[in-house]
């Protein structure tokens, strides 16, 4: 029987991990309509759209600990400044090692 759990434990995973990707992919969506050369811009440093809905989806120390997203809710030039690359505060970011 615990080959039967861990089953129902792998599969409840999965369905957790696709509707995360669902939810990240539709904020990008919402990105992509409010403010689109953030997005575009995004996109071009990561290299497709669901690497910068990853990425805006992730905790960055050089915002505090927050995602890009809840930094935009109150401070939308420091993620300007993360993605530009003139905040080099974190550069383990996986943004910074591609605009760097």
């Amino acid at each position: 029987m615990p080959q039967h759990r861990f089953r129902s434990i792998a599969d409840e995973l999965a369905r957790l991990t696709a509707q995360r990707e669902e939810a990240m992919l539709n904020a990008f969506a919402a990105l992509e309509r409010q403010d689109a050369s953030l997005a575009v811009l995004l996109t071009q440093h990561l290299g497709d759209r669901q690497r910068a809905a990853r990425w805006m989806g992730m905790h960055q120390r050089a915002l505090g600990g927050r995602s890009a997203y809840e930094a935009l809710a109150g401070e939308i030039d420091r993620v300007w400044d993360r993605v530009l690359g003139s905040d080099d505060s974190d550069p383990a970011s996986p943004l910074a090692a591609r605009s760097g």
